[in-house]
C-alpha cells in the first residue's frame, strides 16, 4: 500500500518548519552526530533531519532536506503510529495528511511572520543606509565650504539638518 500526501506550501525554510512544528506539539529535535547514535530509523537518519515525536513501524517519523525542501518520511500505511512525547501522551496519533496539513496551516503563519521579520530587518538597512548618505552628505558641504573660506554655522530641527554658510569678504 502507498499514499502520496501533497501540502499546499512546500516547507523550505527550515527555521520556519521548525517553528511551525513547534505549534503544533510535534516536539522537533535536529539530528546531530550524538543522537545518531541513540535514535534509529529502518530508512536511516542523516545529520540534519528534523525527528518528531511520531514514530511509526519504521521508527520516529522526521523531514529531510531534499530537492529544496523539507519532506516528511514516514510508513505510509502507518502502522503502530503513536506520537511519544510524555506530554502529548494524552492527545491521540492524528493521521499523517490531517498532521501535515495542520503543520501547513502552522508554516503559512510562521511564514508570514518570517516575511515581516525580512521586511522589518530591509527597512532598518534603507534607513540606515539613508542616514549615512546624509551624514556623508553633510560633511561633504561643510569641508568643501571651509576649503572656499566660508564660516559654518549648523542648526538641526529634529530630524532635519540647517547649514548656514557665511563669508566676509
Amino acid at each position: 500500500m502507498s499514499a502520496v500526501i501533497k501540502t499546499t506550501t512546500p516547507f523550505t525554510i527550515q527555521e520556519v518548519l521548525l517553528e511551525a512544528l513547534e505549534a503544533v506539539g510535534a516536539e522537533p529535535e535536529t539530528v546531530t552526530t550524538e543522537s545518531l547514535q541513540v535514535q534509529s530509523h529502518r530508512g536511516g537518519l542523516k545529520v540534519g533531519d528534523i525527528l518528531t515525536n511520531r514514530t511509526d513501524y519504521n521508527g520516529p517519523q522526521h523531514f529531510r532536506f531534499e530537492g529544496g525542501r523539507w519532506i516528511l518520511r514516514h510508513d505510509s500505511d502507518e502502522m503502530n503510529g503513536i506520537v511519544t512525547a510524555v506530554g502529548a501522551a494524552s492527545r491521540e496519533y492524528r493521521r499523517v495528511a490531517q498532521f501535515l496539513a495542520s503543520v501547513s496551516k502552522e508554516y503559512g503563519a510562521a511564514y508570514q511572520r518570517h516575511l515581516d521579520k525580512l521586511a522589518e530587518q530591509e527597512r532598518a538597512r534603507v534607513e540606515e543606509a539613508r542616514k549615512a548618505r546624509v551624514e556623508a552628505t553633510r560633511k561633504q558641504v561643510i569641508t568643501n565650504a571651509k576649503a572656499q573660506g566660508y564660516s559654518v554655522k549648523e542648526v538641526r530641527n529634529g530630524n532635519k539638518i540647517q547649514v548656514v554658510l557665511t563669508r566676509t569678504v
